[in-house]
């Protein structure tokens, strides 16, 4: 994945393959500890470094912007989806003139290489020049991160360019040298998992090729029992939400509270939540298929590489799919938390879906289906943005240019989710009351525009929509 830039500038002063290079030298750590574990004179890295400010430096100006680094690390080969090239500019931009000059970078790469030689030779404790899998192990225990033999070996491969097994300083230096944050274990860690892991959007982070990965299943049996625990805790918010979302007059939570505990109690408010848990595992898995083919489409082999925007028309395409598959078991979920009963018996999923096929036909099951479809590209549009903004504001001013942690990153998603569940919360309404509508019910909607209409009758005193149009409702 690196540039020849990156490594030695010359070819006389390689060390031989599968060599560590142990460093006996006393005293604290100074650049000619890197130069003794490099192999290297002060002549033979200066001439590295100018090199690779060559190799970013294409227009031959003297310094370097966002633009040129930007461009560096893709000619580096390094996938945008952890390229860190806005942070790299900020490190390195000693007087914050928005660009990089020469004297600026090497002395980012003096601090850098210094830094990374401390944090290598801490992890090598039979300080032999070079680490071993174990050691590597080891440290990352003690961090409070443990992995299993699958994903150690994926760690020691991604830095092992030679493939012996082991890892040089010159590997460790080439693996994490634009990396511009602390080289604390922990943030090694993250940058490694943020290397081999993609992003599909609502914070479902999964690692690359796993539709290929042995252990493919325990991903997404994990997820499926987070959601199912999660949608449990949350059951009687939701159902209060979906009535409050079906009233056509104004809605009031208190009344809406009550109404829902005469009707059953306690157990009211968690009506409709078994079939709530039931379509997480298949909504999961659908989405993440989806989501891998698509890649393969759009990146044209190299899913990899799809950028930004890729990823969020992929998430949102696969989003879709999976909407669509799941979305009979949400409507007749919807029917059931909406079902009216004054002595908390409600009808059985296989009655209520009965009914709905024999009295209002197949197409019933999707109503509300082009609503809840149109909501899902903007939605993921808005939580991708605002949390990536959002962590990088938090590494900036909060972090000190650290990664932030799993507190960090669930304050930042759950901002980002709410504020885009709220921009697309009116579809989410008008899905919601099409959803609601039944065959004879008081209220008939013929379409998204009638529920609008409707809203506006409402606010003016009207009453409700036509109860003759019940037919195109999707």
């Amino acid at each position: 994945m690196a540039s020849p830039a990156i490594g030695h500038s010359t070819d006389h002063h390689q060390r031989p393959a599968n060599c560590c290079n142990p460093v006996k030298k006393p005293g604290p750590v100074s650049m000619d500890h890197v130069l003794a574990a490099l192999g290297e004179t002060k002549e033979e890295r200066e001439s590295r470094i100018r090199s690779l400010f060559s190799f970013f430096d294409t227009s031959n100006a003297g310094y370097l912007d966002s633009v040129q680094i930007e461009v560096g690390l893709s000619a580096l080969q390094i996938p945008s989806d952890y390229k860190y090239a806005k942070e790299l500019l900020r490190v390195c931009d000693a007087n914050r003139d928005g660009r990089v000059d020469y004297q600026e970078f090497r002395r980012y790469m003096d601090d850098k290489e210094l830094e990374l030689y401390r944090i290598f030779q801490a992890i090598d404790v039979e300080h032999n020049g070079c680490i071993l899998p174990e050691e590597l192990y080891d440290a990352l225990f003690k961090a409070g991160i443990e992995l299993d033999d699958d994903e150690l070996a994926s760690f020691v491969e991604r830095v092992d360019k030679d493939n012996n097994g082991i890892i040089t300083f010159e590997e460790w230096r080439d693996f994490l040298l634009l990396y511009p944050h602390e080289a604390t274990i922990e943030n090694i860690y993250q940058y490694w998992e943020r290397v081999s892991l993609v992003d599909i959007g609502e914070q479902a982070v999964i690692p690359a090729g796993i539709s290929k990965h042995v252990h493919a299943s325990k991903y997404l049996i994990a997820g499926g029992v987070a959601g199912a625990a999660s949608r449990t805790a949350t059951a009687p918010l939701d159902r209060l939400k979906v009535a409050l979302q079906v009233q056509t007059t104004k809605a009031s939570i208190g009344p809406a509270v009550k109404n829902i505990w005469k009707e059953g109690g306690i157990l009211s408010f968690f009506r409709g939540n078994g079939l709530n848990v039931v379509k997480v595992a298949p909504e999961s898995a659908i989405k993440f298929y989806t989501y891998e083919m698509l890649k393969n489409i759009i990146g044209g082999g190299d899913k990899d590489d799809i950028g930004t925007s890729g990823r969020l028309l992929a998430g949102g395409m696969a989003g879709a799919v999976a909407q669509t598959a799941i979305y009979p078991m949400d409507l007749v979920k919807t029917r059931l938390q909406t079902y009216v009963c004054e002595s908390g018996k409600v009808p059985s999923l296989g009655k209520l879906s009965k009914d709905i096929w024999v009295h209002e036909g197949p197409r019933a099951f999707y109503k509300g289906i082009v609503p809840s479809l149109l909501g899902i590209i903007p939605y993921a549009g808005i939580d991708l943005a605002v949390y990536e903004t959002l962590k990088e504001m938090s590494k900036t001013y909060i972090l000190a240019d650290s990664e932030p942690g799993p507190l960090a990153q669930l304050g930042c998603g759950t901002v980002s989710g709410a504020l885009g569940a709220t921009c697309v919360y009116p579809l989410q309404v008008v899905r919601t009351r099409m959803q609601a509508h039944w065959h004879g019910g008081a209220t008939a909607y013929n379409g998204m525009t009638d529920i609008l209409s409707d809203d506006d009758d409402d606010d003016d005193g009207g009453g409700g929509g036509d109860d003759d149009n019940d037919d195109d409702e999707n």
